[in-house]
């Protein structure tokens, strides 16, 4: 064992550390074990960026034992549950070099090297917490007696008095020394309550396997505001994030394993805490059927009991993701039980922790909606451990538009807090000390809220419109397991083996749907509404339910086009399941070469890779933008194909795009709701846009055929055009509202500035809320029918603007730019722009003072000594005159 002080070692990012040591004559290692993965690096982080390495040196010759990444783990993966990794097996090694390179920071508090020979990654495998598959040390090279013989297992609870004394005289058995292991085996509750929540509102968990305790639990709370105060008034019912842990077990779930799967438990029932029984192969098959029976506990004992419940109550349903996020699920098939799917997404963007798209995935969510038919994929929405009172909308809009992109179509704000009160200090109490995006009237911004949600509602319509396309159905496998990492494409960071190409969509597919939902359509893969795809991909398959590759076989003799090898082993342990794997993969891929195989109407490709197998398919990308990752997805209705794109994380996007489309293409833009024509370029089936994207711009391509419905403006969108003049605006008055420490009324400016950077005091520089900046300016005669367009330059963070009395727009993202031709006239015009900005200044102003003196107040803001940020109009800001 190694162990390090102070709670562990300390694992620097990016550091190779390695330890060397060696161990008595005769003892081997089979088993290295670890500390739960999310305690090594950062709790939040769940690709975790590490890789184990362990060698045995034998005559100066070098031996690997084990050498792999340490597999994905979830944010409720915590003690006991540790993490044990399998080794090959070696003798009379003269020395171990043990290996450890972590991408992270991190701690690690020990290290156990055991001759035990347990199970590769049995914590994942048996579902006692949800790690993705480690494949690399699955088959590990050990010796068979180091495993346990089933047929060798003795069931002794009869043995036991009522004491718990066991009272047995074991047999002399094939073990040496006559030596046996007693392992006892018992259920508790597990002692979790819901949670956060009042102290009102705290209860016990109930039992997700059991749906006598999910009707319980609901008749008891839901069920009895309904009947009660709510008077059958509530139309809906929300099941929030999964913050129970793991559940293991119940009463009676040997009898239940016996019937649903179809053998004994009892004979190897030491698999599911880690030995290897018979073999490692069938202990991994026989985990797998584990894991599917259990993903069946919860999704028909839980899931599906809540909402035939809910319905009787009148209540719609739906709930956020548990399965392959938190527990050991299968990824999709609980979701077919939620009127609307729902996943959850935060802010601001990260890579590898919270915001990360592998830690909260849109993905399983919009695949599972897709394949279920449910037109809906809700969102808790911008959810953050990050308070800042320092929130953008432009950031958050960014936010948005990456999640959007992946799937989401309705966003679900966190956190709303009601703050029912009158006459407090503002912005008033949040959802907790630092977690949630303020979404509350006590905001400087709320009066502008509908600016915001508009768009959000805009895209929200169009994202909801029509069908998804997708060419590609990534099939997940018939292992039940994590999902997989989310970084494909090849414009951004990628974890894991996959690599998907640019230019095509995807969505995952399950057992559950590809077995029950599927069917052929002139050559594509259907679902019963209408969603189609191209192609069914399995990428991982090398085990297999016999009726599932009948299914597949079934799909391409009808037509359909399926890239995947031949599975070598059935993915469970039923008797007959050799013998009836077999016989479905000669029938299917017996015949078979690498390539493209003709199989009746269909095709079955074998040994190659996606994008290759794609291009011999004769399929060709949607979409090009040459590696610049602009965000991007499809839909399609009768006479209509639209794109949503937006800007790529981090950035802008100014150049040429292609995109499949028939007929006149429009922009519409769904910030200001206006519709501008698009100039393309190609008569072929793609054609190429030029678009002119700032950080965060988005909007819609939409492509509608024969349509002569006229657009809302005959103004091309993104259209370069030659300016005339540009006309300065300085000279500003500026007006603070009273009461913030601004003394002597109206400032003047010949050069905007961030309102920290004036010379207003200490109090006044770090003034929050609304300022009003005015302006005059003369147009002459001759530009008066020119295009006119307002540019405010930098604006920190939202401008409402007036010219000559009369609204002109908001804007609160980039490009802050309007056209106001039609509110100019000749000579002496006037502009106001009043600007917003956070609450962040004031708050950290505030922190230092004394609490009489504050004239704000919240549960959590920046801390005393704070620098300020940037606010106000910062232009430059001028009149662009063009042609």
């Amino acid at each position: 064992m190694i162990e390090g002080s102070n709670g562990g070692v300390i694992l620097n990012a990016g550091f190779t550390n390695v330890v060397r040591f060696s161990l008595k004559e005769g003892e081997v290692i089979r088993t290295i074990h670890l500390p739960p993965i999310n305690s090594i690096s950062d709790a939040w982080c769940y690709d975790p960026g590490i890789r184990i390495k362990l060698t045995a040196t034998v005559a100066d010759k070098e031996h690997i034992l084990a050498d792999a990444d340490l597999p994905m783990s979830n944010w409720q993966d915590g003690v006991p549950i540790d993490f044990e990794l399998a080794c090959n097996e070696i003798e009379n090694a003269d020395y171990y070099t043990f290996t450890v390179i972590n991408a992270h920071p991190g701690i690690l508090s020990f290290v156990e090297f055991m001759s035990a020979a347990h199970k590769n990654c049995w914590q994942g495998e048996a579902g006692w917490t949800l790690l993705a598959k480690e494949p690399c040390q699955e088959h590990t090279c050990q010796n068979p007696l180091a495993f346990i013989n089933s047929g060798e297992i003795l069931d002794v609870t009869d043995k036991m008095d009522a004491n718990g004394k066991l009272d047995w005289t074991a047999p002399e058995g094939n073990y040496p020394e006559g030596k046996w292991t007693i392992l006892r085996f018992g259920h508790v509750n597990s002692g979790r309550k819901n949670g956060p929540t009042t102290p009102e509102a705290t209860g016990w968990e109930c039992n997700k396997f059991d749906a006598e305790a999910a009707e319980i639990q609901f008749i008891n709370y839901v069920g009895r505001l309904q009947d009660g105060p709510l008077n059958g008034k509530a139309k809906g019912m929300l099941m929030d994030s999964w913050e129970c842990r793991t559940q293991t077990w119940t009463s009676n779930m040997e009898e239940m394993f016996q019937s649903s799967v179809g053998y004994s438990l009892k004979d190897r029932l030491p698999a599911i805490i880690g030995y290897v029984v018979d073999s490692q192969e069938e202990t991994s098959r026989l985990l797998i059927d584990w894991r599917r029976f259990v993903d069946g506990l919860y999704r028909e004992n839980f899931f599906k009991k809540m909402t035939d419940l809910a319905h009787e109550k009148g209540l719609g349903v739906q709930y956020e993701t548990a399965g392959a996020d938190v527990v050991t699920m299968d990824p999709l098939a609980y979701f077919q039980y939620a009127d609307v799917p729902m996943c959850e997404f935060f802010q601001p963007i990260a890579v590898g922790y919270v915001g990360d798209l592998d830690f909260k995935p849109i993905k399983p969510t919009a695949s599972a909606a897709h394949i279920y038919g449910k037109p809906r994929v809700a969102a808790e929405s911008f959810t953050s451990f990050n308070l800042s009172w320092d929130e953008h909308w432009q950031v958050l809009k960014e936010v948005a538009n990456l999640n959007m992109s992946e799937g989401v179509t309705h966003n679900v704000f966190a956190e709303y807090t009601h703050n029912p009160q009158i006459g407090f200090l503002p912005p008033g109490t949040t959802f907790g000390s630092a977690i949630g995006t303020p979404f509350l009237r006590g905001q400087t911004w709320w009066k502008y809220m509908p600016w915001f949600t508009q768009y959000l509602a805009r895209t929200s319509y169009m994202l909801e419109r029509g069908l998804p396309v997708s060419d590609v159905l990534w099939y997940l496998g018939d292992e039940v397991g994590h999902k997989p990492f989310q970084h494909t494409g090849n414009g951004g960071r990628q974890s894991g083996s996959i690599r998907f190409p640019d230019g095509f969509k995807y969505d995952y597919c399950n057992t559950d749907a590809l077995l029950r939902r599927l069917g052929v359509e002139n050559g594509k893969i259907c679902t019963p509404e209408g969603v189609s795809y191209e192609v069914l991909w399995i990428p991982e398959n090398e085990r297999m339910l016999p009726e599932t590759v009948r299914k597949i076989e079934e799909l391409v003799r009808n037509g359909a086009k399926v890239i995947a090898n031949a599975p070598i082993s059935p993915a469970t342990l039923k008797d007959d399941a050799d013998k009836l794997l077999e016989s479905a993969v000669s029938d299917l891929w017996g015949a078979t070469v690498e390539g493209v195989n003709k199989v009746g109407k269909g095709y079955l490709v074998v040994g190659m890779k996606l994008a290759d197998a794609l291009k011999a398919l004769g399929l060709k990308p949607h979409f090009w933008d040459n590696g610049a990752s602009v965000l991007w997805s499809e839909r399609t209705i009768d006479g209509a194909r639209w794109y949503y794109l937006a800007a790529p994380v981090g950035g802008g996007f100014h150049g040429p795009v292609r995109l499949e489309g028939k007929g006149r293409a429009e922009w519409w833009n769904p910030v200001d709701g206006t519709i501008k024509s698009l100039r393309t370029k190609g008569w072929g089936r793609m054609k190429t846009i030029t678009l002119d994207l700032e950080r965060a711009e988005s909007g819609f391509v939409v492509f509608r055929g024969r349509s002569s419905r006229p657009v809302a403006s005959r103004t091309r969108a993104f259209e370069e055009k030659r300016r005339l003049t540009s006309i300065k605006l300085e000279d500003w008055r500026v007006n603070f509202p009273e009461g913030w420490g601004i003394i002597g009324g109206p400032i003047t400016l010949d050069d905007l500035r961030p309102w920290k950077d004036l010379d207003l005091g200490d109090e006044g520089k770090a003034f929050s809320g609304t300022a009003t900046y005015e302006t005059r300016f003369e147009v002459n005669k001759d530009l008066i029918g020119k295009e006119m367009v307002l540019n405010l330059g930098n604006v920190e963070m939202i401008a409402d603007v007036i010219v000559n009395g009369k609204s002109a727009g908001v804007r609160w993202t980039p490009p802050y730019r309007m056209d106001i031709s039609y509110l100019i006239t000749e000579g002496k015009n006037t502009l106001t722009v009043y600007v917003t900005s956070t609450w962040y200044n004031r708050l950290a102003y505030d922190a230092s003072q004394p609490e009489p003196l504050r004239k704000t107040w919240t549960i959590a803001g920046p801390e005393a000594g704070s620098p300020l940020h940037d606010s106000g109009l910062l232009g430059p800001v001028s009149i662009d005159v063009f042609n």
